[in-house]
This record gives C-alpha cells, sequence and structure tokens, in this order.
C-alpha cells in the first residue's frame, strides 16, 4: 500500500525527536524500556524525592512525577501530550532537558538544533527541579 505525502507528515508531527543518549547523559540512569520501545521509564531518586519520567516516543507523550517520602501520593504529576521532542542542553546554567510544549500551540516543527518557544525543563543536578520555559520570539 503507498505512502503518500500527507500520511508521512501527519506521521513525522507524532514522533517524539529526542536523543536517548541524552537522557542516559543527564539523567545517570537506564531506563525500564517497554515492550518494542513502545515507552521509555526512568526513576531518578535524590532522597527524599523521586523523579519517575516516562516517555512514550511513538504517541509522542511525556509524564513526569515528583513524589517525596514519606507522602505516597506525587506532589508533582506532569502530563504533556503531543510533545514534539526534547533536548539535552548543557550551558552556563548547568545540564537539563527542555521538553517543547504541544505541537498545536505553536507554528513550526521541531528538531533538537533549536530551542521549542516554549516548554519546561527538568533539572537533575544539584537537585530535582521542574521549571516552565519561554524564549522571546
Amino acid at each position: 500500500m503507498p505512502v503518500f505525502m500527507g500520511e508521512v507528515a501527519k506521521l513525522c508531527r507524532s514522533v517524539f525527536c529526542w536523543e536517548p543518549l541524552d537522557f542516559l547523559e543527564a539523567l545517570g540512569v537506564i531506563p525500564l524500556e517497554g515492550e518494542y520501545g513502545a515507552s521509555f521509564h526512568y526513576v531518578v531518586i535524590r532522597a527524599p524525592v523521586r523523579l519517575e519520567l516516562t516517555v512514550w516516543p511513538l504517541n509522542a507523550d511525556v509524564a513526569v512525577s515528583l513524589y517525596c517520602s514519606p507522602q505516597v501520593a506525587p506532589v508533582l504529576h506532569l502530563n504533556l501530550l503531543g510533545c514534539p521532542g526534547a533536548r539535552l542542553v548543557n550551558d552556563k546554567r548547568g545540564k537539563f532537558i527542555e521538553f517543547a510544549g504541544a505541537t498545536n500551540m505553536f507554528s513550526g516543527r521541531y528538531d533538537l538544533s533549536a530551542a521549542a518557544p516554549y516548554g519546561f525543563r527538568l533539572w537533575v543536578e544539584p537537585f530535582i527541579q521542574v521549571e516552565p520555559f519561554a524564549y522571546q520570539t
């Protein structure tokens, strides 16, 4: 069955653009990989805080949960649906992962070469931190 260019473009927009080795470098943990690479689940512990990050690259979805013991429920739970991708940033501010906002919220395509206009950052060193960002356009 032939694939038309419109269908290919739809597929490309729904795939999460990332470099898994960058996540390994930034988070310092090996992910638990779901069947057939459908998901990647990272758990980073910096007592008393535990970070759980799950990426579904084929669905372009990301989930972040922060737990602080002895609480059972997460203090932060963030679902980012339709995330076009994430990139590792290592500059004078430090090393962190920048997740782009949902693709239907800004124009253009996302690739790893440039920053997304907005999204959230995930820091692991020196401590676990999640923060929103927006670059001036």
